[in-house]
């Protein structure tokens, strides 16, 4: 019961202090996101190719 109303207690009244900062983090996962499009579209167009290929060979 103690536990609900801290909970409780801590919504209401949660003014920001000592909350974290992910920008830091926030950037870099959107870095890693912009080099995975990238290679998966690599990928992609690799996998097209050979397709291609193969489909010239038969």
């Amino acid at each position: 019961m103690r536990a609900i109303l801290n909970n409780i207690r801590r919504i209401l009244f949660d003014d920001g202090r000592d909350d974290r900062d992910f920008t830091e983090q926030e950037q870099r996962l959107q870095e890693v996101l912009a080099h995975l499009h990238s290679a998966t579209n690599s990928v992609k167009k690799g996998a097209e190719l050979l397709a291609d290929l193969i489909k010239a060979r038969g």
